[in-house]
């Protein structure tokens, strides 16, 4: 590992404890994300599922309740979050893998129907999305679907303002946090490959976009 990556999951091992009552504070329409990912998945009930940056593992016992047919693998960097999820998951060992990985260069084996990221992309720089969201396209069966939730950049100066966001971010957001536009992200999908992109929810500067392979 890199030292970036390292310090990256030292921060999210000591934030694990409080992480999932944080992570409501910090974003409030949490939920709502997750319902927005759910209805979208349900448009074509994914076997196998890929959540790159598991955390606590609360997106992963969503899916596998709503999709019982599904089974799924969490990749996380912090070795606290994965013991969470564990803790979480227990009861659906038999439909869950739990490993270590950083999202930067996942460790990403087989194809899936369905690849979600929820809050940990905007950690990477913008040519290690790239490489991401190719690596991703390699890995997605045909017809099957990306989904991206995440901090994104304002497209301007101006709606920062609008947003209401810190005009102070903290330390780590400054060194650890390099969020960039929407469009962006949806130009690098489709660079990638991905036949159809598109945002379909946003409140403030959080949103969530879906990339679509082709089906052949």
């Amino acid at each position: 590992m890199t030292g970036r990556p390292k310090h990256v999951s030292q921060h999210f091992d000591e934030w694990a404890p409080r992480y999932d009552a944080q992570i409501r504070e910090m974003v409030p329409r949490y939920e709502e994300i997750h319902e927005t990912l759910l209805a979208l998945l349900a448009l074509r009930p994914p076997r196998r599922f890929l959540d790159l940056g598991a955390g606590t593992g609360y997106t992963l016992r969503r899916v596998l309740e709503a999709f019982p047919d599904a089974d799924a693998v969490g990749l996380d960097v912090s070795g606290e979050m994965l013991g969470r999820a564990r803790e979480r998951l227990a009861g659906l060992e038999h439909r869950v893998e739990l490993r270590s990985s950083n999202i930067a260069s996942p460790e990403i084996d087989g194809s899936y129907d369905a690849i979600v990221s929820i809050l940990a992309v905007h950690h990477l720089y913008a040519d290690e999305k790239r490489h991401l969201f190719s690596r991703i396209w390699e890995h997605i069966e045909p017809g099957g679907v990306f989904l991206l939730a995440d901090y994104f950049r304002p497209a301007m100066d101006r709606l920062s303002e609008l947003y209401d966001l810190p005009s102070e971010p903290d330390p780590h957001e400054v060194e650890h946090d390099h969020p960039d536009t929407a469009a962006e992200h949806l130009a690098w999908l489709t660079a990638a490959g991905f036949a159809a992109v598109d945002l379909v929810w946003k409140y403030d500067d959080v949103g969530v976009l879906v990339a679509w392979r082709a089906e052949r």
